[in-house]
């Protein structure tokens, strides 16, 4: 290699990787970094440069705003002659036959949030998203893709997708259907996330430098009653259970008008706890360009997000509210060894750092929904931390008091990869090699403590008040774990043709491919897989495409590691015939495609399951009553024939467009049967063998579904618009499914949805005795008024197991999603909408659920005043109110399943980019600030709780943000 480009390469990587390595940069100091980047002579040789086309400095700043403007109003369009991604490759869409869509990198980037799952909400037909749990740092969403968890897969290799952040991404395009995922045969049957990373050009040096901030706000916090109503309600609920109040009319008094807050608290623990707002900031830097030589992309990102929990920098010199950050580097580079030879290399690293206090997240917000605003004062009168026997662990303690917890995680990779044109021996042959390597290390550390509360206690005869000690304060803990110790090296070789010969393109690919993964101590798991795909095309008319994998894996037993999984697929572009000369300049295009084959996946196989596996432990199902405790105990049965989990897919598609491509559409039809599913028989035989039984290959699931994308963009002058829209129809059903028999039909799990919840159907309340003296007997529970009534489904008289039932909806899960927006001279503006229907939540807060106390207290919702009594009975939303459980109404019933669908705008976002003769004076090609936002409104027929996340764990965010990109 010439010894020019080898010293431009080793500084770039010197560059990135010492960058990368500055852990602790300050968000403060991206500025100058960009300036000092501005000045840093990275520029393509002199001798480079004369041998490639230069584009004038002004014709490239308008080509820029240019490609800005359509990416930024291109949403998932695929015109015939773009070319969309595939799995090691891409191809031009009219030969597409595979199902497939595709988001641009830059579409994404106006979503405020630091996980590239959440900014997918609504972007592609067939994915479906949602998110339970907002902890930093732990708030991957769910990600589905036809009713399955797909494979993440960036830059051809299965890893994560947290390691990227959204300005490194070029597209992200899902998978669906067989002959698109069937290179990798035994790991592919859930469909693919496929993430493509940005690469250089050739084209002058680009610096762009992205600096936003944002304010976070929590949705929908629960609404727990005050004091007064709590002791009130609380009351209630013990003459309910036979039981006597507690609280007296002095004590309900005192309550109310809050003339003793430290005998008789009333404490918004939410409101004392967590702050209304947290901000959250990213800078990015990148460097893009090259020659006809040499090409690289450079990106750096960091990410500080703070929590929403209070601290006091005057009791601790440590942080204890939970807070994350981010420090990611990516590299990529393609160095043109000769006129037939590319090397590439790409490097990336990821540092992420999160803290919360030593009584951890979880533990205060479960310990939120058990603790009543009446517990305990927050501090004492003597200034001491409130508590009592029932209630040991102060809320205000845990977030201030308990030390803190930091973990850190580190990620690492590197590809390196060799591309051989061998037009020499054949036109159009190549081959290519590739091998990456990926670590991931985790470690938590524990610095938390213990710390005491007080209870007061009133001497009768002095009316003196001394504190009683519950607890104690601890020293801090000093210790750490490892968690995550995790390596992959991922090797590929391919052997490919391409050449067209008049009408007629061929295309063909053949691929070896070596995936091994260590986690932790465990033995390395190994993919091998041998593959190809061919590919044929008359006259962009009738298209044909073969792919296949013959793929093993070394968690089966020898001679049943390995399976062969053939697919294929057929498209017609009818707009290409001659017949249709007529219409062409109306129905620019018109494609039908279909493809069908067998796939599986081994994410079910277990670690090495054909094996029979003993444990240490003292106990045996039969054993020599002179053994010792050191025994070997036997594990789950072995299962030596255990082998992979198969799907046979069909899928049928349209693609069209109109009106000189403004108006696309594409459609799907799908149909998949998966068998051989991993299940565990349901039958009484453990009990009899003394042993766990191991799971076996028996199960049977069908998904299948329709999906939807329409889109229409045109141009006026200066005003640009567009606006698209998608939507999915699921359906799933379980085929086979090892369960005992029933009585009833309607009990059978069988050719319900996959999933389906099953209980009592609920049917009112019981409004008096009447009513349960003729009703039917409930067993084992004698209702009394203001109890949930349950339907009799077999009429024999009694309410118990053979009257449950499939409960809520079992229609097909409908998700859609709605992008929009306009463009003129230099403000843009953009809205993105998703939702739901169809969908059902279980919601069932237990009000005054034990803290595991004897007659244990509990936190109780704003709804239980909503609750039955004999006055309120023609109006009452909830059944009667108990202390704890009530063996009844805390059944799982219909009464409990609600109506998850929603629709919310997701995302808006306004930008303004300077004028360029502006903007050149002080050295900028371009300059653009916006503001956007997040979760910004959501419509649901839910009351008080969020559709997604419900109740229990941390709640969703509001986010708006406001930032300034600028490119030089």
């Amino acid at each position: 290699m010439n010894g020019t480009y080898t010293s431009i390469i080793k500084r770039m990587i010197l560059f990135g990787v010492l960058l990368f390595l500055a852990n602790s940069v300050d968000v403060l100091a991206f500025p100058n970094l960009a300036n000092s980047l501005k000045n840093k002579k990275f520029q393509v040789p002199v001798s480079a440069k004369k041998n490639s086309k230069q584009i004038p400095s002004d014709s490239l700043s308008n080509l820029r705003d240019s490609l800005r403007n359509k990416l930024r109003n291109s949403v998932a369009v695929t015109l015939p002659d773009h070319d969309v991604p595939v799995l090691f490759g891409t191809q031009k869409n009219i030969k597409r036959i595979q199902s497939s869509a595709t988001v641009s990198g830059e579409e994404l980037k106006s979503f405020p949030t630091p996980q590239v799952g959440l900014m997918l909400y609504g972007k592609l037909p067939g994915l479906y998203v949602v998110q339970n749990n907002f902890q930093l740092g732990s708030d991957e969403p769910a990600i589905s893709l036809r009713g399955r968890t797909p494979l993440v897969v960036i830059d051809g290799v299965p890893r994560s997708y947290l390691s990227i952040d959204p300005e490194q991404i070029e597209s992200i395009s899902v998978i669906k259907d067989a002959l698109g995922t069937a290179l990798y045969g035994m790991k592919a049957a859930d469909g693919m996330l496929l993430i493509t990373t940005k690469r250089g050009a050739n084209m002058p040096k680009q610096i762009t430098f992205t600096s936003q901030y944002g304010i976070q706000q929590q949705i929908e916090r629960p609404k727990f009653l005050d004091a007064f109503n709590y002791a009130t309600l609380f009351n209630e609920a013990l003459a309910n259970d036979g039981r006597r109040p507690i609280y007296t009319a002095a004590d309900l008094d005192k309550y109310k008008n809050g003339t003793n807050p430290f005998t008789h608290p009333n404490v918004n623990w939410t409101d004392e706890i967590l702050k209304a707002t947290a901000p959250v900031s990213r800078q990015n830097l990148n460097l893009r360009g090259g020659s006809n030589k040499v090409r690289y992309f450079v990106d750096l990102d960091y990410l500080s997000q703070s929590g929403f929990l209070v601290t006091d920098p005057s009791i601790n010199t440590y942080e204890t509210n939970n807070s994350f950050k981010r420090y990611s580097f990516r590299s990529n580079i393609d160095v043109d060894l000769t006129k037939s030879t590319t090397l590439s290399l790409s490097l990336f690293g990821r540092i992420r750092n999160s803290n919360q206090p030593g009584s951890t997240i979880a533990s205060i917000y479960s310990t939120l929904l058990t603790t009543p605003n009446n517990a305990y004062p927050k501090f004492n009168e003597n200034g001491s931390l409130g508590g009592n026997t029932e209630f040991q662990n102060n809320l205000y303690g845990m977030s201030i008091k308990s030390g803190y917890r930091p973990s850190v995680n580190r990620n690492l990779g590197a590809d390196v990869s060799l591309m051989q044109k061998l037009d020499t021996f054949l036109p159009g042959l190549y081959a290519s090699g590739a091998i990456s390597f990926n670590s991931y290390y985790n470690e938590n550390i524990n610095r938390s403590k213990s710390f005491a509360v007080y209870s007061p206690v009133v001497n009768p005869v002095t009316n003196q008040t001394s504190y009683k000690t519950i607890g104690g304060d601890g020293t801090q803990s000093n210790s750490s774990s490892p968690t995550d110790l995790n390596q992959q090296i991922f090797s590929r070789f391919d052997l490919g043709y391409d050449k067209t010969i008049d009408k007629n393109t061929f295309k063909a690919q053949l691929l070896f491919i070596r995936d091994s993964y260590v986690l932790g101590g465990a033995l390395s798991q190994v993919n091998q897989s041998l593959g190809g795909r061919f590919n044929y095309d008359y006259d962009n008319k009738y298209l044909l495409e073969l792919a296949t994998s013959y793929m093993g894996y070394d968690r089966y037993k020898a001679g049943d590691q390995w399976g062969f999984f053939p697919s294929v697929g057929l498209g017609w572009n009818i707009a290409n015939e001659s017949f249709f000369a007529n219409l062409k300049n109306t129905v620019n295009s018109l494609k039908l495609r279909t493809s069908y084959g067998l796939t599986a996946t081994n994410a079910a196989a277990g670690y090495f399951q054909y094996l029979q596996n003993f444990d240490n432990g003292d106990t045996f199902y039969s054993r020599n009553p002179l053994t010792t405790s050191n025994t070997k105990d036997e594990g789950p049965l072995a299962n030596p024939n255990i082998t992979w989990e198969k799907a046979r897919k069909f899928n049928i598609g349209l693609d069209a467009s109109i009106l000189k491509d403004k108006i696309w559409l594409t459609a799907d039809y799908y149909n998949n049967s998966y068998y051989d599913l991993l299940q565990i028989r349901r039958t009484n035989a453990s009990a009899v063998i003394g042993a766990v039984l191991p799971p076996e290959n028996m199960g049977k699931n069908q998904y299948s579904g329709v999906e939807l994308a329409l889109g229409y963009q045109n141009q006026i002058n200066n005003f640009r618009y567009f606006i698209t829209a998608n939507g999915s129809w699921s359906a799933s059903k379980v085929i086979f499914n090892d369960e005992p028999l029933r009585k009833n039909a309607y009990e059978y799990r069988t050719g319900q949805p996959v999933g389906q919840t099953f209980g009592y159907v609920a049917d009112g309340f019981y409004n008096n005795t009447a009513e349960i003296n003729n009703g039917p007997k409930v067993d084992g529970y004698l209702p009394v008024p203001g109890d949930l009534k349950y339907k009799d489904l077999n009429n024999d008289g009694i309410i118990n197991t053979y009257d449950m039932t499939a409960i809520g909806s079992t229609k097909p899960v409908f998700f859609y999603g709605v992008t929009g927006g306009i463009n003129y001279k230099g403000l843009d503006f953009s809205f993105t909408l998703n939702g739901t229907a169809n969908r059902n939540v279980y919601f069932n807060f237990v009000n005054f659920a034990s803290t595991g106390a004897a007659g244990g207290y509990g936190q109780a919702l704003e709804s239980s005043l909503l609750r039955w009594t004999p006055a309120t009975a023609s109006q009452a939303e909830y059944p009667r109110l108990s202390v704890g459980n009530n063996p009844n109404n805390s059944q799982v019933s219909s009464f409990w399943v609600k109506n998850g669908s929603y629709l919310r705008l997701r995302n808006v976002e306004i930008g303004y980019s300077l004028p360029g003769n502006l903007i050149k004076s002080i050295g900028f090609t371009n300059l653009r600030v916006f503001a956007n936002g997040l979760n910004l409104l959501t419509a649901t027929t839910l009351d008080g709780v969020d559709p997604e996340v419900l109740i229990g764990n941390v709640p969703n965010q509001r986010i708006f943000n406001f930032g300034v990109n600028l490119q030089f």
